[in-house]
């Protein structure tokens, strides 16, 4: 059987029946209507309404048995791919025209991204490529669709140079002078300062790492020593630095903002959005906001400004103690459903990790947000004019941020590099944006 014409009179084989899809779709009624009118067989074969995977299922069940069937199917569909299956010709062509299946954008989509545009202008994948990509996908299982794309693609090397052809980047001369960066034991700096180095030494760069303390980092690039850092505040919690030393050093542009400040209670304390709803419920909170290390700036700014300025001094104890204690509280109460107040700041990955309501700060009083800037030395857009421009073009949200703490916070400490490995394998994306020509 090649051929609609060929199932006349073999409608015994298949039991009089074809399995069919859904009644409503367009391909039913054609199949009812014209089909098998047009070659016949509607005296004999009648279509078995069921539903789209009621019908794989069966195509299955036959298929193990190896028992007749017939069913209607279209392409591309991935049946072709996990069965041997004969697409039955339509030499009268009842069945109508194919349609071929187009990449739709927006106006201007083109000038904001040639490079892409030209990508999905010449995109094309054949019925076996389609086919097996969904097959893959049906294997998987719902929810997982990357993990699927990215087994598949390891399947089909070469596919992804040939949809999306890049340059092949040689390393600058610049490589040659290894690149002195300074850093903060701070969750965001660890993050992105370990990203840069991941990426550009497998580019020929050479980083040197030093961890220091935010004035001598500041002094350092001033004199050249140090030739960058990721994670200048801008411009409030970083000022006095800033103006002190602002005509020594360069800063090459925001990579993150804007920063903030505030409490955060669990999304499942409800009625709670502001800091101004704390008031009169400090019971369910023991009368306590949990904080950090007593010494800290902001731990001033939310004692002195922020719960005397909402009238909760009188309801609520500002507990200080280290930030792995204000997390480790937070991680306690979260697991049992309790209610916790604790100090946070934008960015943190305990967003990532937890469903937090950051509390609104209507008065103002812990100030306004920074921007996270890379500053760099005087010297270094002359000595790195492929890392200027890399380091100038960088973003990243505050997803793509808390989700590369969190990998880094989950491997332990000392052990930064596999974890940002880790995390680039899941965002290859990120690397492509981070290093575009």
């Amino acid at each position: 059987i090649k051929s609609m014409e060929d199932l006349k009179g073999q409608a015994d084989k298949f039991d009089g029946k074809i399995t069919g899809i859904e009644a409503s779709a367009g391909e039913t009624a054609l199949l009812k209507s014209k089909m098998l009118k047009a070659y016949g067989l509607d005296k004999e074969y009648k279509v078995v309404d069921s539903s789209t995977p009621a019908m794989l299922a069966e195509l299955k069940r036959a298929y193990a048995k190896k028992k007749p069937i017939v069913v209607p199917l279209w392409s591309p569909h991935w049946a072709y791919n996990d069965y041997k299956l004969t697409k039955l010709k339509d030499p009268k062509g009842a069945w109508g025209k194919g349609d071929g299946i187009h990449s739709l954008a927006r106006k201007g989509f083109g000038k904001d991204f040639p490079e892409v545009n030209k990508w999905v202008k010449d995109f094309k994948l054949s019925e076996k490529q389609l086919t097996s990509l969904e097959a893959e996908i049906n294997k998987s299982g719902k929810g997982k669709q990357q993990d699927a794309v990215k087994a598949w693609l390891k399947k089909n090397p070469g596919i992804v140079d040939k949809l999306a052809p890049v340059k092949k980047q040689s390393t600058p001369a610049e490589a040659k002078r290894p690149v002195n960066v300074a850093w903060f034991p701070w969750d965001e700096d660890i993050a992105v300062t370990f990203l840069w180095k991941n990426v550009l030494e497998r580019r020929g760069y050479k980083f040197n790492l030093k961890q220091m303390d935010v004035g001598p980092v500041y002094t350092g690039l001033s004199t050249g020593d140090l030739d960058v850092n990721f994670d200048a505040w801008l411009p409030y919690t970083q000022k006095s630095y800033w103006d002190k030393y602002k005509n020594k050093v360069t800063t090459l542009g925001s990579w993150y903002g804007p920063t903030s400040l505030e409490i955060a209670v669990p999304s499942y304390v409800k009625g709670i959005k502001s800091v101004e709803d704390l008031k009169g419920r400090a019971k369910e909170f023991n009368g306590k906001i949990v904080g950090i290390e007593g010494g800290t700036g902001t731990m001033d700014i939310l004692r002195k400004d922020v719960v005397p300025g909402y009238g909760l001094d009188k309801e609520y104890k500002v507990v200080s103690g280290s930030t792995p204690a204000m997390l480790a509280e937070l991680k306690r109460a979260y697991a049992k459903k309790e209610p916790v107040a604790v100090l946070l700041w934008t960015p943190h990955w305990a967003y990532s990790k937890y469903d937090l309501t950051k509390l609104k700060d209507p008065k103002g009083l812990f100030g306004k947000g920074d921007t996270i800037r890379t500053v760099t030395s005087k010297a270094f857009t002359k000595q790195y004019p492929q890392l200027t421009k890399w380091f100038k073009n960088f973003k990243m949200t505050e997803d793509e941020l808390g989700t590369l703490e969190i990998e880094i916070n989950k491997h332990g400490q000392g052990h930064q590099a596999a974890a940002v490995s880790a995390w680039v394998k899941k965002h290859p994306e990120v690397e492509e944006r981070m290093t575009s020509p």
